[in-house]
């Protein structure tokens, strides 16, 4: 019953065994490039590693600049100019402008002055050729007059890739016996299968990685961000209040409008209470020719 279980593992032992190989074949095409490092990496050789200028090593590049210029956009043109024609690439390019005052005054009764006060800014990522770094290093000073900050930096990442290498050789070289372990210790196969999707999942990632690391080295990075002194901004703009005013002859008739409007409304008012009028009219009647009878009354005595 164990031997039928272990029967699925076949295809997975040569495909192990034909990775290897291909592991192997990989591995004598990079000697060139990490002999050095794997020298330095051996546990006999960690007194004698190789010295950080040799050309094994492998090093990523980077450059940060914070300039200021008198003419942002001018600046930013030449320089993704120069960055191409290096066999480099422009992966970011940003021009912004920031206003910090605005003021607005009469100029015209249809019209006023606007003056904004504004800074330009720019923030370049470039990647060029690591071996062309330091000559375009070298142009950006020219094209500013005064730099700010300036921070080179050069990171060794020849370990780093040499220990995930390691780690897939190793990886591939005990596969097939840890297999097969996990194929007589578990009750069918399914630990076994996880394990090797596991396994192939890190391999994965680490080739990643060091693809990525190659690429870090061949291009270095390089921020640049540029900045110019205020520039003043003048604008003839629209008069709201002017647009949106009435002519005279248009306010009068909406005033003559308005009040016939309001005595319309007055007569509804009144029409709509005429009881209470009616009312009022009769008393006001009553308490007149009362009055009078009293008048009469007095009067006659005298």
């Amino acid at each position: 019953m164990c031997s039928k279980k272990l029967l699925w593992l076949v295809p997975l032992f040569a495909t192990a065994a034909c990775g290897s190989a291909s592991m192997n074949k990989d591995s004598n095409s990079r000697v060139a490039d990490t002999t050095a490092a794997a020298a330095a990496a051996s546990p006999s050789s960690y007194s004698a590693a190789p010295a950080l200028t040799v050309p094994e090593r492998k090093i990523k590049r980077t450059a940060d600049f914070h300039c200021k210029v008198q003419n942002v956009f001018s600046s930013v043109t030449t320089l993704e100019q120069l960055v191409k024609a290096n066999g480099g690439i422009v992966q970011e390019s940003n021009i912004e402008n920031s206003g910090t005052e605005t003021k607005t005054s009469y100029y015209k009764p249809d019209s006023l002055r606007q003056t904004q006060i504004y800074t330009t800014t720019a923030l370049l990522t470039l990647r060029v050729p690591s071996q062309r770094l330091d000559s375009l290093i070298n142009a950006i000073p020219g094209l500013t007059t005064f730099i700010e900050s300036r921070r080179l930096r050069q990171s060794d990442v020849t370990y780093q890739y040499l220990a995930n290498d390691l780690k897939n050789e190793a990886n591939e070289t005990h596969a097939t016996a840890t297999a097969m372990k996990l194929a007589r210790k578990s009750k069918d196969a399914i630990d076994a299968g996880q394990y090797e999707a596991d396994r192939k999942e890190q391999q994965i990632g680490r080739k990643i990685e060091n693809l990525q690391l190659l690429d870090d080295v061949s291009y270095a990075t390089i921020t640049v961000a540029f900045s110019q002194p205020e520039q003043v901004f003048v604008q003839t703009i629209v008069n709201p209040e002017h647009i949106t005013s009435l002519p005279f002859n248009t306010q009068c008739r909406a005033a003559i409008n308005t009040g016939l409007e309001l005595v319309s409304a007055i007569l509804v008012a009144l029409i709509s209470v005429w009881p209470l009028l009616l009312l009022s009219v009769a008393g006001l009647v009553i308490y007149l020719r009362i009055r009078q009878r009293k008048i009469a009354t007095a009067v006659k005595p005298a």
